[in-house]
């Protein structure tokens, strides 16, 4: 199960996670237009991957990742909570929901790396400057900000949001499940977003259970910040809590809504 789902832990003022468990049944997408055409029925795939000898991933190929051999992909990058590791979010079905989707022809096929709890690394050095350069020298995925979307539940929704406002150079946007503005982080989530130039202004997609009481107080913070940046966002605040199958839940949503980015 997702890391911080039965415990509460005690982190630093700056950071706190509450911990609750409740699943939800899926909610159902709405049907978009076909996106691109997938020439097969089979499966996608997911493999674990070692970067290096400290470093190590899961990867979710799409169906018909080979075909057409010189296709390039969008990837999102997902960050567990507290604890978690890097099977997580497939281990709840996160590999069938983008199956799911990609077959339908609702969203463009996209790749899926996950990784290992990356506490007390808000910033994700580790992701900037190991794992993104490695998947992009070995596997087919576009290198444009536009086409790298930053994901995670509980701490890693805390790394998702870092690295969209901070290194929005990278990445297009940001999937907050579980978390909001950090208590203390305000005024720096201030400073960050005003930095942002008009044209690189990330999107932000943000998903807290009703049951999740003290994050979803911490998404609410951050909506005001984020319509006063002109930050465009979408919110799904609904019955659950903080807890993995909630948020992979929501993925359908969550996929859907990141694509609208690639439809190009």
């Amino acid at each position: 199960m997702m890391g911080m789902m039965n415990a509460r832990i005690l982190l630093p003022s700056w950071m706190a996670f509450l911990a609750a468990g409740c699943a939800l049944a899926p909610i159902s997408p709405t049907p978009t237009a076909a996106a691109t055409d997938v020439p097969c029925t089979e499966a996608g795939t997911v493999r674990r991957v070692a970067i290096d000898s400290t470093t190590d991933v899961f990867v979710y190929l799409p169906p018909c990742y080979d075909s057409p051999p010189d296709h390039r992909y969008p990837v999102v990058y997902l960050f567990p909570g507290f604890g978690g590791t890097n099977h997580d979010f497939f281990n709840l079905g996160a590999a069938n929901i983008a199956d799911e989707l990609i077959q339908s022809r609702q969203t463009p096929p996209f790749l899926i790396v996950t990784t290992a709890d990356i506490f007390p690394d808000v910033d994700a050095r580790i992701v900037t400057e190991t794992i993104l350069p490695y998947i992009e020298a070995n596997y087919r995925a576009r290198p444009e900000r536009l086409f790298r979307a930053a994901a995670g539940g509980s701490f890693g929704g805390a790394v998702a949001y870092h690295l969209a406002f901070k290194r929005y150079d990278l990445f297009g946007s940001a999937g907050i499940f579980g978390n909001g503005a950090a208590a203390g982080e305000e005024g720096e989530i201030q400073d960050w977003l005003a930095a942002i130039p008009k044209d690189a202004r990330p999107r932000v997609f943000l998903n807290v259970g009703e049951g999740d009481t003290y994050m979803l107080e911490r998404a609410k913070v951050l909506v005001p910040l984020l319509d006063e940046a002109g930050i465009l966002h979408e919110e799904i605040f609904s019955p659950g809590g903080h807890a993995g199958d909630y948020w992979v839940s929501n993925f359908a949503a969550y996929f859907l809504w990141m694509s609208s980015d690639w439809r190009q």
